[in-house]
C-alpha cells in the first residue's frame, strides 16, 4: 500500500514541477518577445526621419539592425546613415548596427553573403564604426 501512495505522489509531484517549468518557461518567452519588439518598436521611431529621405526606398529592422534599401547615392548619403545609426542607439540604448543596401535587395540579411553598400555602428549616441564611403 506504501508503495502505491509513493509512487503516486511521484507522479503528482512530476506533473506540478512539469506544469511549473513549462509555465516558467512561457513566461519567460513572452518577457523577450515584448522586449524585442519594444527594442525594435523604438529604433523604428528613432529613425522616421527616414520617410522624408527620397533616395530612401524602404527600411527595416531586425533586432538592433537597420537594413536601408537606398534608390541611389545622394551627397548626405554617409550622414544620413550615420544619423539613423545614432538616433537608433539613443532611442534604443542599445548597440545599433546600419546597413546600406540597393533598394532591389528587400530580401538582403546580415550574415547571407550578399553584398552591401556600407554599415555603420553606433552606441551610446556615438559612431563606433563606419565603412560609408565619403564625398
Amino acid at each position: 500500500m506504501n508503495s502505491i501512495n509513493s509512487c503516486n505522489v511521484n507522479q503528482t509531484m512530476r506533473a506540478i514541477l512539469k506544469s511549473t517549468l513549462l509555465a516558467s518557461l512561457f513566461l519567460l518567452l513572452s518577457v523577450n518577445f515584448v522586449h524585442a519588439n519594444a527594442l525594435e518598436s523604438a529604433l523604428i521611431e528613432g529613425v522616421k526621419f527616414l520617410d522624408d529621405v527620397p533616395e530612401v526606398e524602404w527600411y527595416r529592422v531586425d533586432g538592433s539592425t537597420l537594413i536601408i534599401g537606398w534608390k541611389g547615392i545622394p551627397q548626405f548619403f554617409p550622414h544620413t546613415n550615420r544619423k539613423a545609426a545614432i538616433r537608433g542607439t539613443i532611442t534604443t540604448g542599445k548597440k545599433v548596427q546600419v546597413w546600406a543596401v540597393r533598394h532591389n535587395q528587400k530580401k538582403w540579411a546580415v550574415g547571407n553573403g550578399d553584398p552591401f553598400i556600407c554599415s555603420v555602428s553606433a552606441k551610446n549616441g556615438r559612431v563606433k564604426t563606419d565603412t560609408c564611403p565619403y564625398r
